[in-house]
């Protein structure tokens, strides 16, 4: 291990914010050229320990070294004079800029007179573009790209500062099949080339695959780190959640009861082309598909409404017209979005006020917020759900992830929904995290609602929903029963297995 060259080291890291101790005492060693997992739940200390790393927070104590010479991290500057870059999980991105100023905003090429560099600028956007192999090119408008597309864009601009340090951070939460393998392919490059990867992923098996080495994070201390051969999936979950993971998929069962919603003939083109299923009380139906199978559209279609919606909707058997989420709300539907970052949060916010947005209308009186009811409502739900934090009235931009994820379903649970839409929910959580939200909503189901699940993990569906429709290019092609869904008849059909 003596000629082992280090590409970053930690040593004795800590950091706390007022009497909260979110890093203590943390040691990693990250060897040159390697793809070293940094593993552990929402709030165990992955977020802040990486905002050290690239300059945004400054450690309380301790010694971080870049090839093996010890650095000042002060400023996000800092990080980048010496390699370091990262790929954030949500992307925050100027939505009327093209690709191009998206990938160079704060870093733009100027010519010899002072003036922007476009025509240089596109040139190496479009390289690193074609590396990725991305399906759009550097003059299009971000506002137009899905949110996968939207990561493949921060990919490219990582790659043009030329990093020595990559730090990706759910990397995959939002890509295809397709664009997954594309991005490990990137990294097996990157890997080739000298540079060494920080990589954050709650998706274990991509973690067994591509990595090298992994470090678990819990409670803001190191647990330990291993190399990928010397570690099991077991051991790793057993020490990020620090138990035994007994029961990952926690479904019940429960009768199910009449229709709560039933649509026939959804139309919304071009994305939804033919739709039709129906909802039950106490039935968790899950919506299988690749991406761009329309599966959240038809979903927005319903809750958002629109001049091209078409068919027929029925809510516990009353006639029901697609017009608004104001309209939708009133008739019971409630909708957690997959974009939680930019559709879900309002992230200058306290938690207290994010919970409090689907159900104001309990909380005002003669048109004024009653506080003290926001905070004990507030409360009761942080409490309900395990968001680590520190109190409600933290702003929800400061937290993890996966407690944000937590806000976002936590705020319809007071109100009076029947009809939830889960859409990919469980993107970028932890498998703790996972299974409380597993939780939620199988104590929806009991509570007598029906929900639909929206999720491109298969394993997820097989394991939490009474039933599956299977849906590809803008139409229901399979309907499955949960004693006849497996994961191969989801992957044929989802794929276009009845062309």
């Amino acid at each position: 291990m003596g000629d082992v060259k280090y590409s970053l080291q930690c040593r004795n890291v800590c950091k706390s914010f007022g009497s909260n101790v979110v890093l203590q005492d943390v040691n990693l060693d990250v060897a040159h050229g390697e793809v070293h997992a940094l593993l552990g739940q929402n709030g165990a200390g992955k977020s802040t320990l990486v905002k050290i790393l690239t300059g945004v927070y400054s450690r309380d104590s301790g010694e971080i070294m870049v090839e093996e010479q010890p650095v000042h991290l002060e400023t996000p500057g800092d990080a980048e004079k010496l390699g370091i870059a990262i790929i954030h999980q949500d992307q925050q991105m100027v939505p009327q800029f093209d690709v191009t100023r998206n990938a160079f905003l704060g870093l733009e090429l100027k010519t010899r007179l002072g003036t922007l560099d476009f025509k240089a600028m596109a040139a190496r956007v479009s390289e690193k573009l074609a590396l990725i192999k991305a399906p759009f090119t550097a003059d299009t408008q971000v506002s137009s790209l899905t949110v996968g597309q939207r990561e493949q864009v921060a990919i490219a601009a990582a790659l043009l500062q030329e990093p020595r340090i990559l730090i990706l951070d759910e990397p995959t939460a939002s890509l295809s099949a397709g664009e997954v393998e594309r991005l490990f392919e990137v990294i097996a490059m990157l890997k080739a080339a000298g540079v060494t990867i920080i990589y954050i992923s709650h998706h274990l098996d991509e973690v067994f695959r591509i990595c090298d080495s992994i470090t678990i994070l819990r409670d803001s201390r190191v647990q330990g780190s291993f190399p990928v051969k010397e570690v099991t999936h077991e051991k790793v979950v057993t020490m990020m959640i620090g138990r035994k993971l007994e029961e990952f998929f926690p479904k019940e069962l429960i009768e199910i009861g009449a229709p709560v919603l039933e649509v026939k003939n959804l139309k919304n083109e071009p994305m939804v082309q033919d739709v039709s299923f129906a909802l039950h009380a106490g039935e968790i139906l899950g919506f299988a598909g690749l991406v761009g199978a329309g599966r959240t559209e038809a979903m927005m279609s319903l809750y958002s409404g629109g001049r091209k919606v078409t068919g027929e909707f029925l809510v516990n058997g009353a006639g029901f017209i697609p017009k608004s989420p104001q309209a939708a709300r009133k008739q019971g539907f409630a909708f957690i979005p997959e974009d939680r970052r930019n559709e879900g949060i309002v992230a200058n916010l306290t938690i207290a006020q994010n919970l409090s947005l689907a159900f104001t209308d309990l909380l005002a009186r003669t048109g004024i917020i009653s506080r003290s009811v926001e905070q004990e409502k507030s409360s009761r739900i942080i409490d309900n759900l395990g968001i680590v934090c520190v109190n409600q009235s933290q702003l929800v931009k400061d937290l993890s992830g996966g407690n944000q994820q937590k806000v976002v379903i936590g705020r319809w649970l007071e109100g009076s929904a029947k009809i939830f839409v889960f859409d990919q929910p469980t993107t970028g959580v932890d498998v703790g995290a996972k299974t409380e939200i597993y939780r939620q909503m199988v104590k929806l189901a009991k509570a007598g609602c029906g929900v639909m699940f929206i999720s491109s993990e298969n394993e997820e569906l097989l394991g939490m929903c009474d039933r599956i429709m299977v849906m590809s290019k803008g139409r229901v092609v399979k309907e499955l029963d949960r004693s006849e869904a497996t994961e191969e008849q989801l992957l044929f059909w989802s794929s276009g297995g009845n062309a």
